[in-house]
C-alpha cells in the first residue's frame, strides 16, 4: 500500500508540473512573441517594411463595413478608410455614441459617404436584421472588418442562451460574416474579410469548452480562447469545415490581424 501511494503521489507531482511548465512556457512565449510583433513597439518595427505607395491608395468607390467602430481599433480604421474615399459602414451597439464617433470622423476626413448602423453583435438576430436591410440596398461590399470585440469579466448569458463573451467574439463574428457573403461575392474580385485577433490566444490551448462551463468564469482566459478560435475557424481546411473558408471559385480573401495591447482598446487605436 505505502509503494502504491508512493507512486500516485509521484506521478500526480510529476503531472502537475508538467502542467505548470506548459503554464509558463505559454506565458514566457507569449509575452515575448507578443512584444516583438503585436504591440506598438512590434507594428513600428514592422511598419518600416511598408511601402509608402501602398499607404496612400485609394479606395474611393468601396463599401467598407467595420464592426465595433465607434472606438479603439474599429475608430482608427473607420477613420483611415473614410480618408481615403470609402464608403463607411460603422456597426455599432451604442446608439450615441456611435453618432459622436461618425460626427468626429465625417469632420477629420471631409467624408460624408459614412453611415452609423446601429447592431448589438452579441445577437444573431440583430446580425441578420442589419444583414437584411442592407441587403435590400443592393449594397455590394468590397472589406468587411470583423474588429468588434468584448472582454467581460463576469459569466453574463445573452437572452439566445450564450455566454456574452463568446456571442460577441466567436458567434458574432461568424454570423456577421456569413451574412454578409452575398453581399461580398457582388465585389467580386476585390472582397476581403479582416478578422482583428489578439496575440493572446497563443496563452491558451484550445478546448471544446466554448461557453467556459467552469465554475471559475476567467473573462481574460474566454477571450483569449475565442480569438483562439476565431483563428481556428479562419484557417482549417475546407475539407474539415465549412465555417469561413474561402472557396476557390469566389473572391473572398480571409485575412487575420493580431494585436496584443494588454487587452486595451484605446492603446489598439494609438498604435494605428
Amino acid at each position: 500500500m505505502e509503494r502504491g501511494a508512493l507512486h500516485i503521489r509521484v506521478n500526480i507531482s510529476i503531472g502537475a508540473l508538467a502542467m505548470f511548465l506548459l503554464k509558463a512556457w505559454r506565458a514566457t512565449a507569449f509575452g515575448v512573441y507578443g512584444f516583438l510583433h503585436f504591440t506598438k513597439s512590434g507594428f513600428i518595427e514592422h511598419s518600416k517594411k511598408f511601402k509608402p505607395e501602398d499607404m496612400q491608395t485609394s479606395i474611393e468607390g468601396k463599401n467598407c463595413i467595420v464592426t465595433g467602430a465607434n472606438s479603439g481599433i474599429g475608430y482608427a480604421t473607420a477613420e483611415g478608410l473614410a480618408s481615403r474615399g470609402a464608403t463607411v459602414y460603422m456597426v455599432c451597439r451604442n446608439k450615441e455614441r456611435g453618432e459622436a464617433a461618425l460626427s468626429e470622423i465625417k469632420s477629420k476626413t471631409g467624408n460624408q459617404n459614412i453611415h452609423l448602423e446601429v447592431c448589438d453583435l452579441s445577437s444573431v438576430s440583430e446580425i441578420k436584421s442589419f444583414a437584411s436591410n442592407l441587403t435590400s440596398k443592393d449594397v455590394p461590399v468590397h472589406i468587411l472588418i470583423n474588429n468588434a470585440g468584448l472582454l467581460e469579466h463576469n459569466r453574463i448569458m445573452t437572452p439566445e442562451g450564450f455566454e456574452l463573451n463568446f456571442a460577441v467574439n466567436v458567434l458574432g463574428t461568424y454570423a456577421m460574416t456569413e451574412s454578409m457573403m452575398p453581399l461580398l461575392e457582388k465585389a467580386a474580385p476585390d472582397a476581403k474579410v479582416i478578422t482583428v485577433s489578439s496575440g493572446g490566444m497563443y496563452s491558451v490551448p484550445l478546448t471544446n469548452d466554448l461557453q467556459f462551463s467552469d465554475d471559475k468564469f476567467d473573462g481574460v482566459k474566454q477571450y483569449s480562447l475565442n480569438k483562439r478560435v476565431q483563428y481556428e475557424m479562419l484557417h482549417r481546411d475546407e475539407s474539415e469545415t465549412n465555417i469561413l473558408c474561402q472557396k476557390p471559385n469566389k473572391a473572398r480573401h480571409f485575412l487575420s490581424f493580431h494585436f496584443s495591447g494588454g487587452f486595451d482598446r484605446e492603446m489598439g487605436r494609438d498604435v494605428l
